[in-house]
């Protein structure tokens, strides 16, 4: 097997603590809220609370403290391509349209609302594919470059 590089998406250390922090501060609010709506010991409650309290703040500092590396040192973009970007940024919007469609649909809310959150998350799913595809054809088209 030959030696392999590996190149880094994110350089920035803030930006992956924030990247890495965010998902978890996010689970552990729904724990939260469904801890708090629950009957159960005291402790797990707090346990979650003060969980997402501290992932939740900690993707926020870091976030924070990328953004003023970015435009006080003048540093460039992380993530260059503006595909990947677009993937980022529409993918949990996705998830998020296509759990709120879920709960619409099962529930007994009016046609319109069930017919208009189902078209965003379809939107939103189909918008998140597009640009991961736009971005894989980015990512070929570069490596076919390199090879040759």
């Amino acid at each position: 097997m030959g030696n392999k590089n590996n190149n880094v998406l994110i350089e920035n250390e803030n930006l992956f603590r924030a990247v890495t922090c965010a998902p978890f501060g996010v689970a552990f609010s729904f724990f939260a809220v469904n801890a708090m709506q629950s009957t159960g010991p005291v402790l797990l409650k707090v346990i979650f609370i003060l969980m997402a309290l501290y992932f939740s703040l900690s993707a926020l500092a870091y976030a924070a403290y990328y953004t003023n590396d970015l435009f006080h040192e003048e540093k460039r973009h992380e993530i260059s391509n503006v595909n990947l970007f677009k993937t980022l940024f529409y993918a949990p919007i996705a998830i998020l349209f296509v759990l709120v469609a879920l709960d619409s649909v099962m529930s007994s809310g009016h046609v319109f609302f069930k017919v208009s959150l189902v078209l965003l998350a379809s939107y939103a799913t189909l918008k998140a594919l597009a640009h991961a595809a736009y971005y894989t054809n980015d990512y070929h088209a570069i490596k076919a470059v390199h090879a040759s």
